[in-house]
């Protein structure tokens, strides 16, 4: 059973869950399609669907001119260079990765605001960029992990409101969780057309952020859900390239009861104190990293690699150099020194420290086995 945590119990009524909800980016069809589907809904989540409702219908004539002034110029927009996809398992420690990477000015990166509004990102953003930076908190929750409309974020908010398919519909609507982990981070019970309109929404929104940036810079992107897209995304993007990072299992799993209860506190629309994430965690991970041992042949050699977050962690720079002379990305030193850089100023950064008993981890060395063994990760 989960709860809500002390901390998300004394916030303001405005974050049960967020006034500030993905689903208000959604065209107006969009919002009917999913409010439709995954009922029914809690009483507290009143305010946040309202909200929402407003705001996507609201925002109808900006995403309108938007799409006049600028779809046919996207749609024929060439990118200057293969996109860089990073990947990994939720918690595994891919947005460390990605803010790090995302210091060197050759690469575009999404952004919250972005990721929050696909649809009309491109024109005037200052009222949405002022109330982004009045209500978001200064940090994810579940780690101290800085956000704001600026920062770099990743695309799966954004997919969810392009094409209907998320692994972030789980959080809103966690009744359903593993339906939606299923669809959209497996691609399975989805018609034809379904995943014809997903894979379009994603080579529409890689082209969109290039476009936005000019066309001149290298797409950056890092989300966990991709970690199990390697085909479609070499169908699109036969030459780009991956950065697959992964962690001890046994730090994943406890990571992940953080953050279910942030982001399913916070982006709930359904109640959701009687359900237990554990099982979902487990099959959800098993899910993702055989998929993901099953594709990785697929993809060239030479664009790949793979880093464990413990190198990460530990030396930061030196791992960024491997990864841009895996990869053969140009600049190398000069990135390397902004990375040392940004490091001497997060210094001050305060891990999670997780703890797990005897029972949990033997059964996460039992249902995670492969995992272990793979990468070489005690079980104990």
């Amino acid at each position: 059973m989960m709860t809500r945590p002390k901390q998300m119990r004394q916030d303001s009524w405005l974050l049960h869950p967020s006034i500030l909800h993905p689903m208000a980016g959604c065209s107006l069809k969009r919002f009917w399609s999913e409010y439709l589907g995954n009922g029914p809904y809690a009483l507290r989540s009143l305010p946040s669907r309202l909200v929402s409702m407003g705001s996507a219908l609201l925002n109808m004539p900006a995403v309108w001119a938007e799409h006049d002034q600028h779809d046919a110029a996207i749609r024929a927009h060439s990118l200057s260079a293969p996109p860089v996809f990073i990947i990994g398992h939720w918690r595994s420690g891919t947005t460390h990765l990605h803010n790090l990477m995302s210091v060197d000015p050759r690469f575009a990166c999404m952004t919250f605001l972005q990721s929050a509004m696909p649809l009309n990102c491109l024109g005037d953003t200052h009222l949405t960029r002022t109330l982004m930076r009045k209500l978001l908190p200064e940090t994810r929750g579940m780690d101290n992990v800085e956000i704001g409309p600026d920062l770099p974020q990743e695309e799966e908010m954004a997919l969810g409101i392009l094409s209907g398919l998320s692994a972030y519909k789980g959080f809103y609507f966690p009744r359903n969780l593993l339906r939606h982990q299923r669809q959209a981070v497996l691609l399975e019970d989805i018609t034809d057309d379904q995943r014809a309109t997903f894979r379009d929404a994603y080579d529409y929104l890689v082209r969109k952020i290039s476009y936005a940036h000019g066309g001149t810079k290298q797409i950056l992107f890092k989300n966990p859900a991709s970690t199990t897209r390697i085909p479609l995304l070499l169908d699109r993007f036969p030459d780009a390239r991956f950065v697959h990072i992964v962690r001890n299992p046994h730090e994943v799993y406890a990571s992940m009861q953080k953050l279910w209860q942030r982001l399913v506190s916070g982006f709930s629309w359904q109640e959701y104190d009687d359900l237990d994430f554990k099982e979902p965690t487990l099959e959800i991970y098993g899910n993702v990293m055989r998929r993901y041992l099953r594709d990785r042949h697929l993809v060239p050699p030479g664009h790949l690699v793979e880093v464990r977050y413990e190198n990460l962690d530990n030396a930061p720079v030196e791992t960024i150099g491997s990864i841009y002379e895996s990869l053969q990305l140009p600049d190398r030193e000069a990135s390397i020194e902004r990375v040392r850089k940004y490091c001497a100023k997060a210094k001050t950064y305060r891990k999670n420290r997780h703890e797990a008993n005897t029972e949990l981890r033997q059964q996460l060395a039992e249902r995670w086995a492969f995992a272990f063994e793979e990468w070489g990760y005690g079980k104990a």
